[in-house]
């Protein structure tokens, strides 16, 4: 018996004795699509159910390691796995129900494009590039990989369901677990997972933290959650809010003392941390007095000191700025005290081009590097030497610039690695933090270096300045 939309188009149809063509075209379209997914519903269905008993027994085998329990792993049954599969992913739609609408979406593309052909008095052939193009993005919205990078509803809905699936198996055998939150930490984290990552969660009673929320990266704003055990999107896995492909997990936890865990980054992933070594916590001195130490020039100063920065961290092992708040890796406090300073500033620097909505990429100091480095160019030797001098060693920023503008053609001891240039703004961003730096050091002997070399890139950047002083 058909159903949905295809049954009801179809009985129409089949009630009427007077039939347009193209509504014999669209079902004609659209009975196909249904053909071809009734192929590919058993293999699928296969492959969730593997994937989700993965998880299933992962989440046992982690319970029965931290408890040195031997407990029999099992299977995961049959009305916990078809209950995972009705249940809304993070996007809020249930498998089968996406389906139907993705079915409807591309049978209209199709028919759409023949009814463009038929007016212009083309052939409709399947094979013409046409109708390969829309036939191909089609297939990427449902699966995309792209090298180790893998997106589409099918890797959306199977990372909500294998998590869902993992808090079964741990609850199969722990009733009152813990779970921790753990981030892949990619260079494209965002600061919803970035900030969540190692925090606890009950698995049945309430939790309350804190965490980002905004439909886009500018509007994220941290507010006070409360839910009662793992809520899909908000605690659990895919984390939406805004839209991004999430690949976050979690993991059982027998330590319940523990505020929030930072796992470290060694071999085995995340499987082997130390929990005591990497609790996350707030540096203890005051915000304003390290800003006060750190930079020397007064007007870079007073622009550090009026920011939106709330915490500064210690966190596993980067450095870096996240929205309001600025971490700082685990081995930042055993540094020098040159190397701390230019650590925060820097960072403060990030969170000042943050707060001004990327003043740093609007175009004006990029086409001042661009200018600069023909002087760079030219002097290439002669700055080559010096910046892998052992004085250069602890002071990275004049290296990171000047490795950004030539694709680490020039270079020092300390610079980000080439593919991280390729990223957008990551010269304009970098270099605007690394400035920042330079000028509120009030380092005479950089400053000169800067003068010299950078002429155009130090005006825009001290116009910059002027703006949002």
């Amino acid at each position: 018996m058909l159903s949905g939309y295809f049954g009801m188009l179809a009985k129409n149809i089949y009630s009427r004795t007077r039939v347009k063509n193209s509504e014999i075209l669209e079902l004609l379209i659209y009975g196909a699509y249904i053909e071809e997914q009734s192929k590919l519903e058993e293999s699928e269905l296969n492959v969730f159910r593997d994937v989700a008993n993965y998880y299933y027994q992962q989440g046992q085998e982690e319970v029965n390691e931290k408890l040195n329990k031997k407990k029999q792993v099992s299977v995961i049954p049959d009305a916990i796995f078809f209950a995972l599969l009705d249940m809304p992913n993070s996007k809020g739609y249930v498998w089968k129900q996406y389906i139907d609408a993705i079915i409807k979406y591309n049978a209209d593309q199709i028919y759409r494009q023949c009814v463009i052909h038929i007016q212009q008095n083309k052939e409709n052939k399947i094979d013409d590039d046409v109708f390969q193009n829309i036939i191909k993005k089609q297939q990427n919205a449902k699966l995309c990989i792209n090298g180790d990078k893998i997106s589409g509803a099918v890797d959306n809905q199977l990372i909500g369901m294998n998590n869902l699936a993992k808090v079964e198996g741990i609850t199969s055998i722990d009733k009152n677990a813990e779970v921790v939150f753990i981030s892949d930490m990619c260079e494209h984290v965002t600061d919803m997972c970035l900030h969540m990552n190692g925090m606890k969660f009950k698995i049945k009673g309430e939790n309350q933290f804190d965490r980002y929320y905004g439909e886009t990266q500018k509007e994220l704003r941290m507010m006070r959650i409360k839910c009662k055990g793992l809520v899909l999107g908000v605690n659990l896995p895919p984390i939406s809010h805004h839209f991004h492909y999430c690949h976050s997990t979690i993991q059982y936890i027998g330590n319940r003392n523990i505020q929030k865990v930072i796992p470290t980054e060694d071999e085995g992933f995340w499987k082997n941390f130390n929990i005591n070594k990497f609790v996350r916590k707030d540096i203890t001195y005051n915000k304003e007095k390290l800003i006060k130490n750190a930079f020397k020039n007064e007007e870079i100063r007073k622009i550090a000191l009026n920011n939106d920065i709330q915490k500064i961290y210690i966190y596993g092992n980067k450095s870096k700025h996240k929205a309001n708040e600025i971490y700082f890796n685990a081995e930042w406090q055993n540094k020098s005290k040159s190397l701390r300073e230019r650590t925060l500033r820097h960072e403060v620097g990030h969170a000042i081009d943050y707060k001004f909505g990327y003043i740093s990429s609007n175009g004006e100091l990029l086409t001042a590097l661009n200018i600069d480095k023909q002087n760079i160019l030219e002097h290439e030797k002669q700055i080559n030497f010096a910046l892998n001098t052992t004085e250069y060693i602890e002071y990275s920023e004049l290296s990171d610039i000047i490795g950004g503008m030539t694709n680490n053609k020039i270079k020092g001891r300390a610079y980000h690695e080439t593919k991280y240039w390729e990223r957008e703004n990551a010269l304009e961003k970098e270099t605007f933090a690394n400035l920042f730096s330079i000028i509120g050091s009030n380092n005479i002997e950089y400053l000169n270096i800067i003068n010299r070399y950078l002429p155009n890139t130090l005006n825009v950047f001290e116009e910059l300045i002027r703006r949002i002083k």
